[in-house]
């Protein structure tokens, strides 16, 4: 039997979206790519204790904080509403990202090019895991929230609280666990493990190790083949706003003379008058309108047997699986019952 249930939920769930639209939602429902440009963002904000101007800054500075301190201490976040170009609340299962980019401009010329990851090994202990090329990446993470805010609700001026310890920040960078579950990514160098990137910043211009140019730009390919990150970005597009985090452990002094990147924010004068960019965001996204009610796991208009041997299948721990009707990250008992309620 699980054979058989293994085989039926690859036959079922491993097709792309776009396909499986085609094939099985025949019932007043309509795919479409959408291609969005996004030249700034709604909100970016300095993640920094000490920033006494949050939503005001002309760049927002990435560096690596000290002992007592997260250890991705200078952060920014980046909120792009999408509602406008993006119609929400379809169902996360709806949206389907093919390609996500961002983009943002650095205006310090004094930053190594590193377009590569590096292990939590080479920071805490380099004499024994020496780093094998000059420089630190730029990485890029989900947004999450602390203490009852949300991208929404925090924006540009929600409150960061002032000389904040170790994960006590209200947005953070998220990774995911074993199971798939969001976890704070603020400290995996004093936790000791390498979490997965939504992305690291690649630059075609500079070689690695060379010195980037003032106004270099850093590009970002999310990777939407990863279940976790697509998962996150159908969440995030179904609720009409994208939230991300900017990161990275470069060391340097406070007056800005030391290695780390000063990352150009929508209120810099350069962005004002044409010279540089804020952060840009480019998304090719399918849109399946029209899908079945929830229970439908297969999408053929009918609740039946097949529903029933793909949640089973999915049975446990199962972030964004169709099965995990009630979306707790767990596909169990609760789901079970919503299947059999809406049998038909």
């Amino acid at each position: 039997m699980n054979i058989i249930q293994s085989n039926l939920r690859k036959s079922l769930l491993t097709v792309p979206l776009s396909i499986a639209a085609s094939l099985t939602f025949t019932n007043n429902s309509m795919s479409e790519v959408v291609e969005v440009q996004m030249d700034a963002p709604n909100f970016d904000r300095w993640m920094y204790p000490y920033n006494a101007t949050p939503g005001t800054r002309s760049a927002g500075p990435t560096f690596a904080g000290s002992e007592g301190a997260d250890d991705r201490y200078g952060q920014n976040m980046y909120g792009f509403i999408t509602q406008d170009v993006i119609t929400p609340g379809l169902g996360k299962f709806s949206y389907e990202i093919q390609s996500a980019e961002l983009q943002i401009q650095i205006s310090n010329e004094n930053v190594i090019y590193d377009p590569t990851y590096d292990s939590w090994e080479t920071y805490k202990n380099p004499k024994k895991f020496p780093d094998q090329d000059l420089g630190r990446p730029f990485e890029l993470f989900g947004a999450s929230f602390r203490n009852d805010w949300n991208g929404w609700s925090f924006g540009e001026s929600g409150p960061g609280p002032f000389a904040f310890g170790v994960e006590e920040r209200n947005v953070y960078p998220i990774a995911f666990n074993a199971s798939g579950l969001p976890i704070d990514a603020s400290n995996n160098l004093r936790d000791e493990y390498n979490p997965i990137l939504f992305a690291i910043g690649q630059n075609d211009q500079v070689q690695p190790g060379g010195f980037l140019p003032e106004l270099a730009v850093m590009t970002f390919d999310l990777d939407v083949t990863d279940t976790n990150i697509q998962c996150y970005l159908r969440e995030s597009l179904n609720d009409g706003l994208l939230s991300l985090v900017l990161t990275s452990l470069h060391y340097g002094t406070q007056d800005g003379g030391g290695s780390y990147p000063q990352i150009i924010l929508k209120e810099s004068p350069l962005v004002a008058i044409g010279a540089a960019s804020a952060a840009k965001l480019n998304l090719t996204v399918v849109i399946t309108d029209g899908a079945t009610m929830a229970e439908d796991l297969n999408g053929d208009n009918e609740v039946d047997v097949t529903d029933l041997l793909i949640l089973i299948a999915d049975w446990g721990d199962c972030n964004c699986c169709p099965s995990d009707i009630n979306n707790d990250g767990e596909v169990d008992v609760v789901d079970l019952l919503a299947v059999i309620a809406a049998w038909s």
